[in-house]
């Protein structure tokens, strides 16, 4: 597997040496005014020569073609995929993606040429493994306590430019799915916090008339979103279509069938305690 990696901000650079030690960054991309193009991915992480070129993003099909990555992770801004999709899918290059404030007409423009074009692609603003569990553990909360209030606090550094974050988004379609289960609805209020160095922190209050339910998700490290952006990799390698990261994680919904059998075998499991 070879990857390219296109965003060398704070988490880009950490990502970039994580996917260097295993041994699959073959290229790193930059925009097109950037300084840091055609230097050693080595000079701009004050290492060593590393033997990985960072080039631009100009004449890009080209550049594809030449160091064929199978797999493009970005970690830049909504441009370049709404700029360079096709062209990765022009070039079969498939696309894990952690950006976190695409438009939902932008989502669904990457569905449609994920599908047409035969590439794999992975969105995912939640790409560490603890927030995709704090996801499924909210709706489950939803959907048992509909009847709570919920909000969300959404806390990153200062210069986090999406307010609230795509990850606090999804929080809140989570629990709404929770909610809908439970035959409830309610307006989900989100407290975004830009402050120091936060690498990222986000909690659910669910809370009633006598007791509070808080779930929070704290990244000690930003290591956790580079260990996400390679598992999304391995996932996404050789697949074709769309996905996110409660399928790399397998957190995926249980099929109707498969929640009956469940059920069923939780209900036959109870009867022989009876």
């Amino acid at each position: 597997m070879k990857v390219a990696l296109i965003g060398l901000g704070t988490t880009g650079r950490i990502v970039a040496e994580y996917l260097y030690k295993e041994q699959v960054l073959s290229l790193v991309l930059c925009r097109e005014n950037s300084p840091d193009a055609g230097n050693d991915l080595g000079e701009l992480l004050h290492r060593p020569y590393m033997g990985v070129a960072v080039e631009t993003t100009a004449n890009l099909e080209e550049k594809l073609n030449r160091y064929k990555p199978d797999i493009v992770i970005d970690f830049s801004s909504p441009a370049f995929l709404r700029e360079h999709l096709s062209t990765l899918a022009r070039c079969k290059v498939n696309v894990v993606t952690a950006v976190t404030s695409y438009s939902q007409m932008d989502i669904k423009r990457v569905k449609v040429l994920a599908r047409k074009r035969e590439i794999g692609v992975v969105i995912a603003p939640n790409i560490t493994r603890g927030v995709n569990v704090l996801l499924v553990m909210a709706q489950i909360a939803a959907a048992l306590q509909a009847d709570y209030d919920f909000q969300v606090i959404d806390e990153n550094h200062r210069n986090k430019k999406d307010s609230p974050s795509g990850t606090a988004e999804k929080i809140v379609a989570a629990i709404k799915r929770g909610l809908e289960k439970a035959d409830g609805e309610q307006l989900i209020p989100v407290h975004s916090i830009r402050a120091g160095d936060i690498t990222g922190r986000h909690k659910v209050l669910a809370c009633g008339q006598y007791d509070q339910i808080e779930i929070t998700h704290t990244a000690f490290s930003r290591t956790a979103y580079a260990e996400g952006a390679f598992k999304a990799a391995q996932f996404i390698y050789g697949r074709k279509g769309f996905y996110e990261m409660k399928d790399v994680y397998g957190l995926r919904k249980p099929s109707y069938a498969e929640e009956r059998l469940h059920s069923d075998a939780v209900v036959s499991l109870a009867g022989s305690y009876a």
